[in-house]
């Protein structure tokens, strides 16, 4: 058995997996050994896997972190928290390699509904602080195609293999019913920085395009695996790990230039009593419950009216906050040196309590700016969570 570390609820919560009744991935005429053994895109360089590995038959603690969205949180699986596709896999790990499965920690880093731009933002404060050995990023079908989201993609990536524990880096590409998925150019950064790359679209679409199987077989709405689903995507991550294992390691060497971009990869979050933060104006520390974010700055109809101020040095600004279908939350401006920048809804019909992080660019990089988050004309009397606020200084 091992420690089953969740994130994505408002407070972190642990369980164990022990003795569970876990199904069968591969049921028969459906998900095939074949299948699986196509969705390996590529094994990549191993070392870090083997180190990883090599802990956990010492005995010695091992953490496996998964970040991505609603797969990796484990929609559509039941129960979720112990049959989605990350805590299953990582059930194998400890199965395959631990001489003491209860060295073996496993953190579910996933939240519905978020990219890569909240996945980097959240970095340090949902993986990095876990001292992770082993990173699953599953951001194929919540990341847009646009150059910016490959970025910062791209800075993820760099960020995590330069992180202080060196942590092997394991990308996972799924899809949706219609056939989208950010495979592609997610693929041209994991060939490129030579990491393990798995596939659910390579190991589905054959069978789609023959006719043998249909979307609805793996997932019965558009994005989501069903229980059983949920299972095949973890032989694919186990199958992964046989490969990988019996794979000769050899040194890794970090890229030094990016293939795309990383204009983001020296992130840094914003904390109270930071210097960069001049005031919180009406934006006090709060309690904000949103998934892993407990606390942030929250403008409420109790507060000031003034605004709270921040001096930067460098940009991008990545502002992450909280969108509700409520109507008592309003709109908040972000002005720089004065001029109105944009303008973000805490309100949404489509929303359901959930982040949302915007990227605002503050000038030239190299002079000083003053931004300033205020409540928009007439909602003075409403709410506004800010989640966490990172920038790139220069």
């Amino acid at each position: 058995m091992f420690p089953f570390k969740k994130l994505v609820s408002l407070i972190l919560a642990g369980s164990m997996l022990c003795g569970l009744c876990l199904p069968a991935a591969r049921a028969e005429g459906l998900f095939t050994e074949e299948m699986v053994q196509r969705s390996l895109l590529n094994i990549g360089n191993t070392q870090r896997l083997h180190k990883a590995i090599e802990k956990a038959k010492k005995g010695e603690d091992v953490t496996l972190v998964y970040l991505g969205g609603s797969i990796t949180e484990g929609a559509a699986a039941v129960p979720q928290q112990t049959h989605c596709y990350a805590a299953l896999s990582a059930k194998m790990f400890a199965e395959k390699f631990a001489a003491d499965q209860e060295k073996v920690h496993y953190v579910n880093a996933g939240i519905s509904g978020t990219p890569s731009r909240l996945g980097i933002t959240r970095l340090q404060q949902d993986v990095l602080s876990k001292a992770p050995d082993v990173v699953f990023i599953e951001f194929a079908v919540n990341d847009s195609n646009d150059k910016q989201s490959q970025m910062v993609y791209e800075s993820l990536v760099r960020k995590l293999l330069q992180s202080d524990t060196a942590p092997a880096v394991v990308l996972i590409f799924t899809l949706l019913n219609s056939g989208y998925s950010c495979q592609p150019h997610m693929s041209k950064i994991g060939q490129y920085y030579d990491l393990g790359m798995i596939s659910v679209k390579n190991a589905l679409q054959p069978e789609f395009d023959a006719g043998r199987m249909t979307f609805a077989d793996y997932s019965k709405d558009y994005a989501h695996p069903t229980t059983e689903g949920h299972a095949f995507i973890a032989d694919m991550v186990g199958y992964y790990f046989d490969q990988a294992a019996a794979a000769a390691p050899s040194d890794y060497v970090m890229p030094e230039t990016p293939v795309i971009g990383n204009f983001c990869e020296n992130l840094v979050n914003i904390r109270p009593g930071d210097a960069v933060l001049l005031s919180e104006g009406s934006f006090p520390q709060g309690v904000t419950a949103c998934y892993s974010y407990i606390k942030g700055w929250k403008h409420t109809m109790f507060t000031r009216t003034d605004p709270m101020v921040l001096e930067l040095k460098g940009g991008p600004l990545f502002v992450v906050f909280k969108q509700e279908n409520n109507e008592k939350c309003g709109n908040m401006e972000i002005w720089v040196d004065g001029v109105l920048k944009t303008t973000l809804s805490g309100h949404s019909t489509s929303a359901w309590g959930n982040p949302v992080t915007e990227i605002i660019g503050i000038g030239d990089v190299t002079k000083a700016h003053t931004v300033e988050f205020r409540m928009a004309e007439g909602d003075h009397m409403k709410d506004f969570s800010i989640l966490d606020l990172a920038y790139v200084p220069r």
